[in-house]
């Protein structure tokens, strides 16, 4: 079963085509993937106002990235040299480093 491609935008990155969409993390998929194929990228936003009225349970501070197409082409890469091809690979983005989870 195919993703729905509604909502991704297009990437290419080393002559491959991916998509990928924000929502609270990123999610890469290649082009014609299958769902279990897909890239996920935690770089630490949270909604504040998720929080408004349970500040004890609010994370810890993060310094935001502003996701562009060049922070996403650059996890990518980041997951490919790593050895991301099939499957879900995991990555987190924290204090300007990757980490796979």
């Amino acid at each position: 079963m195919a993703i729905s491609k509604k909502g991704f935008r297009k990437i290419i990155v080393e002559n491959r085509l991916y998509y990928w969409k924000f929502c609270g993390y990123i999610l890469v998929a290649p082009d014609k993937a299958k769902s279990e194929n897909i890239l996920k990228i935690d770089f630490g936003f949270y909604d504040p106002w998720n929080y408004i009225n349970t500040n004890e349970n609010i994370p810890p501070d993060f310094n935001p990235k502003i996701v562009t197409p060049k922070f996403v082409s650059e996890s990518i890469k980041f997951a490919l040299d790593k050895g991301w091809t099939e499957g879900k690979f995991n990555l987190k983005y924290s204090n300007n480093k990757y980490f796979i989870e």
